[in-house]
């Protein structure tokens, strides 16, 4: 990780450089290339090539199904306990004959990694793969490439299944080192639903942290519906059995509806423990960030005047329930930010501005819940978070690679840059 410090805020003024300026220069060497897409779909196509030749049991033959659900699951690090436990909830929550595919691709810790078709009371090996990197999009985009095409439906649900660490990523692959950054589960997806010509309705994260405006800008042009947690999840992760009893009992859901019994779900499956769930339409992503461009330009205009009702709303939004991270992760629920600039600046625009904000959330998270453990605030307070760090001293440039278009394209972190510099 590499951070900016005060060292650089002093350079910059005594070489009369805006840290704007800096940043948008030094950010400009990290735009992808034009070549790359050509070059990641060659890669692509090596790694489709690979899945294609390994050994493959006959997939069903039933009439299209309304659903495909498609778990990538990395368990190839600590995870690897969890893994078969919910490829067998999977199973255990089908019926007989059931309208939808479940097809998982399972990398274990030291363990060759599987594709499996998954039904009622059978998890029956597709393809043998030998070790494969689950921490490289071009393994992402090549499952979701075949599972598509080899198991077609109505509508898809790509579940991603691993640690998250918001948006600096998910699905660490232990053997490899590698993970995945918001930004290339963008690029995975695209290019596997340019090549099958299909879409995607759902992205789901099972992982830590996942549920992020960054994260959702990232996808917002690859899928309806992102869901994610503002916090951590428990080890065994979602309530696999009775996500699958759903899709069966009402297997021409829609992609609102399938993420909208999630959420409740998977809240009731934790009664007892600390966990928080959103589902958010992609398609509010537009609106919410261009409420959040009035809002942050706002406040980057008055900074100086504002920067103590900044810090102790950042400090006071933060989201406590990040546990065993390390203090690596400095993410804020947004609205409860902007609810609380709102009614601590005395201004009547960064209050209306803030209103809107909020609303703009209530519109794009269209479900959420969270365990009474969170404490007695009102839902509207939860759904997504933003990262922002407290000082400059512990932010990382990273942040501008791993979602790289919300960064090139809001305010937010010119807004940030500006607060740092106040300080």
């Amino acid at each position: 990780m590499r951070a900016i410090s005060k060292n650089l805020i002093q350079f910059c003024r005594e070489n009369n450089i805006s840290l704007c300026d800096y940043i948008a220069r030094w950010r400009g060497e990290l735009k992808v290339k034009a070549q790359h897409a050509k070059a990641l779909a060659s890669i692509v196509a090596v790694t489709l090539a690979f899945f294609l030749s390994a050994p493959m049991a006959s997939a069903s033959k039933n009439s299209r199904p309304s659903w495909t659900f498609m778990v990538y699951l990395d368990a190839d690090n600590s995870l690897d306990s969890f893994g078969p436990i919910n490829l067998q909830q999977m199973s255990d929550g089908l019926a007989l004959g059931a309208s939808v595919n479940v097809v998982v691709l399972m990398d274990r810790l030291n363990l060759p990694a599987y594709v499996y078709e998954v039904t009622h009371q059978q998890i029956k090996t597709v393809q043998s793969l030998g070790e494969v990197d689950m921490g490289s999009p071009e393994t992402l985009t090549s499952f979701a490439m075949f599972a598509m095409k080899t198991y077609p439906a109505t509508r898809f649900f790509l579940d991603l299944w691993d640690h998250g660490g918001g948006c600096t990523g998910v699905c660490w692959d232990e053997s490899s080192g590698h993970h995945l950054s918001p930004h290339d589960v963008e690029k995975a997806v695209a290019l596997a639903e340019s090549s099958v010509k299909k879409h995607v309705q759902v992205v789901g994260f099972d992982a830590c942290m996942m549920g992020m405006v960054e994260v959702c800008y990232e996808l917002k042009d690859v899928t309806d519906v992102v869901v994610g947690s503002e916090i951590v999840i428990p080890g065994y992760g979602w309530p696999y059995t009775q996500l699958m009893a759903y899709l069966c009992n009402y297997p021409t859901a829609d992609a609102y509806n399938l993420s909208s019994e999630l959420v409740k779900e998977y809240v009731a499956f934790y009664p007892r423990s600390t966990v928080q769930l959103s589902a958010i339409n992609e398609a509010s992503i537009p609106d919410l960030t261009e409420s959040l461009d009035s809002f942050a330009n706002t406040l980057k205009g008055n900074v100086y005047a504002y920067q103590g009702v900044i810090a102790g709303a950042r400090g006071d939004a933060q989201q406590e329930f990040i546990l065993g991270t390390g203090g690596s992760y400095f993410y804020i629920d947004l609205s409860r930010f902007a609810q609380l600039v709102g009614e601590r600046g005395g201004n009547a625009t960064v209050e209306a501005l803030s209103e809107d904000l909020r609303n703009e959330l209530d519109v794009a998270v269209f479900a959420e819940a969270h365990t009474a453990q969170l404490g007695n605030l009102d839902a509207k307070e939860f759904g997504l978070t933003i990262n922002f760090p407290p000082n400059i001293q512990v932010y990382s440039a990273r942040y501008e690679a791993d979602v790289p278009c919300f960064v090139q394209e809001t305010s937010w972190l010119s807004f940030l840059i500006a607060y740092y510099s106040s300080m």
